[in-house]
Formats: structure tokens, sequence, C-alpha cells
């Protein structure tokens, strides 16, 4: 669940983070029309995943918890390159959805229904994963039980999406967010930073992935982003999320219009990156 691209996310509520929300932005994503768009996010760059099966310690054996899976963005290309993954979420329709997507049926992935914080877990873990979702946890008990969890040697790879590459894109479309978004009191976060403040996690390393191509129509665009907080279809309310559609409709015709983005046939030339930080979790 996205916390990097342009003000679509919000902080939501996480203890132990110097930040409070009273919205459970978190449960939005059991919200249908986010579910169902969910996909429509460009794809975690191929060198990422090598690089979260080298931290799983390459091992046929070895055991993957993804944490917040979603829809298994991570957990379904990972199975085929570890042992096992245990796949998280609080968001029964989000796991639905992931078994009927490609990989979401391999016999080494589990599909399970519960948070960080009350899941039933089958540890050890060779290598933990949260994928844009760390932010909704409430850090205080999570961590330590990823701690609890964790193999020895095992780390936890917090992993953080981007797509808002060009700039020109990034910094507009950031504007439509503050315009229309029903999360007024986003916040852009460094999570391992904040991690490491607190005392939850020592970093052993950082990689940027990617970028890779990414080439969606206009269409499968604007659906990826109503698939983040920020562009919640049914938080903004119908008439609000015409008006926000028109208005990134109307960006990405400008910016191909001035040569910043390239359209082959019908489809946006557009890149999406990650970046990945690992390291061992605190009890």
């Amino acid at each position: 669940m996205s916390t990097t691209s342009s003000s679509g996310t919000s902080s939501g509520t996480t203890s132990g983070s110097g930040e409070t929300s009273s919205t459970d932005y978190g449960g939005w994503f059991q919200d249908r029309l986010i579910v169902e768009v969910y996909d429509r996010r460009p794809p975690y760059p191929d060198d990422l995943i090598r690089l979260l099966a080298e931290l799983a310690g390459g091992a046929a054996h070895n055991a993957v918890l993804d944490i917040g899976c979603g829809t298994g963005d991570l957990a379904r290309r990972l199975a085929p390159l570890v042992g096992r993954v245990d796949a998280v979420d609080r968001s029964a329709a989000m796991l639905a959805r992931g078994r009927d997507l490609p990989g979401g049926d391999s016999p080494n992935l589990r599909w399970r229904r519960g948070t960080a914080e009350d899941a039933d877990l089958d540890p050890p873990y060779a290598l933990i994963t949260a994928g844009e979702s760390l932010h909704w946890m409430d850090w205080d008990v999570a961590l330590p039980r990823f701690a609890e969890a964790a193999a020895p040697g095992g780390v936890l790879a917090v992993v953080e999406r981007s797509w808002d590459w060009p700039p020109a894109l990034g910094s507009q479309l950031g504007q439509i967010f503050a315009r229309y978004s029903p999360s007024r009191d986003y916040r852009r976060r460094d999570v391992p930073a904040e991690l490491e403040s607190h005392g939850h996690f020592t970093r052993l390393g950082q990689r940027t992935c990617g970028p890779q191509a990414w080439r969606p129509t206009v269409d499968e665009y604007v659906e990826a982003r109503h698939s983040q907080v920020g562009g919640s279809r049914t938080h903004m309310g119908e008439a609000t999320a015409a008006e926000f559609d028109r208005a990134v409709r109307d960006l990405l015709d400008d910016l191909v219009a001035a040569g910043e983005i390239r359209r082959v046939g019908d489809r946006l030339d557009l890149r999406a990156g990650a970046r990945v930080t690992w390291g061992r979790p605190h009890l």
C-alpha cells in the first residue's frame, strides 16, 4: 500500500512514529473500489524482486512473511524463488483479489487475513517484507513481533514504490491531490529513518531499484491513482472524483503535448522504481 507516490496517501495512525491521526486510513484499503483498481499500480522492478530473494537467503526452504501484502504484488512474484511465502493483510477483499491474479494460486503461497499486530504467524522467517504498508502499523507492537518471528540472521525489508516520473508530472500531480484528496493530513515520510530514530530498527543496507518501463493507458493511469488513499473514489464522492479524473487527464495531455511524456500508440511511456531498506527489527 502506497506511501511514496505523490500526495496519494496519508500518514495514518502509527504509534511510536511521532505522528497520529484519528482516521483509520489503512482501513480504507478494504474498500471495493480501491481493491478493484489496485493491480493497476506499476509492478515492482524485476531487480527488486531478485534482491528480496537474495535477502531471503536464496534457499528453497526459506520462508518469507509479506506483511500488509495487499493483492500480493511482492508475494506472488517471490513465491517461485523461495520456499514459502505467508501473505498477510487485514483486507479480505485484497486477499481474494490476490488469489485471482497471476501467481496467486502458487502452492507455496499462503494467504492469511490479519494485521501485523494480531495475525497468526508461522516463524521463523528468513525475510519479512513490508511493501508500502509499514506506515499503517502500530510499530510498538509490530516491530517486536517481527523481531521474534525473524530467523537468526533474518531481516525486515521496507519497500517503497515510486511512480511520479517525470518530475513535471509528480509536482503538478501533487497539486491536484492537494485540491481533491479526502486525506487532508498527508505528510511525506521516510519510514526507515523514523523506525531507526525511535529505536525499532537497525539499518543494514539500502538500494534503489529500477527505474523500469511502465506503459499504462490513460485510463489505467487514472485508475492506478484511485488505488491510493488520496484518490479513494468512495471518500471523494462521485462529483469530486469526476473532477479529479478530468484534472489528471488534462495534465497528462498537456505533458504529452509539451514533450515531457511520450505517448506510444494509446500508451504512456513512463517509468517506475522502488527503494528497499533492510535491517534488523528490535524487540
